[in-house]
């Protein structure tokens, strides 16, 4: 993995191997053929099979994709310990910087300066249910039909470009024509994702072994461990602290994974995370004041063999004369760093489209 991280491919733009945004990654053949393979596949093509390696990748590839490593594209797969090359000074390679709001922070800032220089232009609680090209036609525009629960009503805009940040899932489901984007956007499928928050009176007994941290494993586990969500807080005596736990539903269809999510109790899902933690944390049942649980049925793009580096996905990452897209889904994985570019990218190359002035950051 130190050799794909530290790989260079020449010429006028030398690119690494794997980078952060994806698309600036090399498109030597040698590692494009990767995306179709699995990542199983390509391990025990290089003779690794330990069964602790397989668990170790397996469990990245759940925690990042919500899929297991025999599903995952050997690109995808590669790509998670390959692409960070950041480092900070004075600072060692897996060091991670974390903030208490999370992205929260960050939507909060964007909506803030959108209120404060047109908020009556800012509009939510809105459902889009249609979109249609009309280029053809005299006006030439897109139109986005919205529902207003609020008002109980509808309403039409009318734009002259349009940027689409939502999964792409939906995208057959709401467009008019474009068949040949609804038919892509059926190339891609999403993991069922579980996660719950357990409000706890105090942390559990610390026994032998490795220290409670920010982000905890459980070695050979249907779920992906917790993190601490009170991990930040200076505190000279822990009280009550969250727990935050997580499941990718990887052992089953996405469309078993949603019905099992719509079928499933919060119930029983509470006493499947409660019997799981106990083998930690015995004492977790007497600890717990609240279980929260959260469904999300689309949590994640699964980067399944063929899909980043396929034709469809390239079909959404293309600059059309009205519509672009601006989502993680675009890249093929759901990552912060993805989202982030496929939203500035989009939002420069629809400035571009509407002859604004601007300073071009993103290639």
């Amino acid at each position: 993995m130190d050799g794909f991280k530290q790989r260079h491919d020449g010429g006028a733009t030398p690119r690494r191997a794997f980078a952060l945004p994806m698309a600036l990654s090399s498109p030597a053949p040698d590692l494009l053929a990767l995306d179709r393979i699995s990542m199983r596949d390509w391990l025990l093509e290089q003779g690794l099979d330990s069964p602790q390696l397989h668990w170790y990748v397996d469990y990245v590839c759940r925690d990042d994709y919500g899929t297991s490593l025999d599903e995952v594209s050997a690109w995808a797969g590669i790509h998670y310990f390959a692409c960070r090359n950041g480092e900070a000074q004075d600072a060692a390679s897996d060091t991670v910087l974390t903030t208490p709001g999370g992205n929260n922070w960050l939507a909060g800032g964007l909506a803030q300066s959108i209120r404060d220089h047109a908020g009556d232009r800012l509009l939510t609680g809105a459902l889009v249910f249609r979109v249609a090209d009309e280029s053809g036609k005299k006006r030439g525009r897109m139109q986005v039909d919205l529902w207003l629960p609020a008002e109980q009503r509808t309403l039409r805009l009318e734009a002259e470009q349009l940027i689409w940040a939502a999964p792409l899932f939906l995208v057959s489901h709401v467009f008019v024509g474009n068949d040949a984007l609804k038919a892509a956007a059926r190339r891609f499928t999403h993991a069922p994702w579980l996660v719950a928050n357990l409000t706890l009176s105090r942390f559990p007994e610390q026994r032998a072994g490795v220290p409670i941290a920010w982000d905890n494993v459980l070695h050979d586990s249907p779920g992906l461990g917790y993190v601490v969500a009170t991990h930040q807080q200076m505190r000279m005596r822990p009280g009550a602290t969250v727990f935050t736990y997580y499941r990718a539903l990887n052992r089953m269809t996405p469309q078993e994974g949603r019905t099992a999510l719509l079928e499933t109790s919060r119930e029983a899902w509470a006493e499947q995370i409660l019997d799981e933690l106990e083998r930690p944390h015995p004492e977790i049942r007497q600890l717990t004041t609240r279980l929260d649980v959260f469904r999300n049925g689309h949590a994640m793009v699964r980067p399944l063999p063929g899909l980043i580096w396929g034709k469809e996905r390239q079909l959404f990452a293309a600059d059309g004369a009205r519509l672009r897209f601006a989502h993680a889904d675009v890249s093929g994985f759901s990552l912060f760093e993805e989202a982030q570019y496929r939203g500035v990218l989009a939002a420069e190359r629809t400035l571009h489209r509407l002859g604004k002035n601007f300073q071009t950051s993103l290639s």
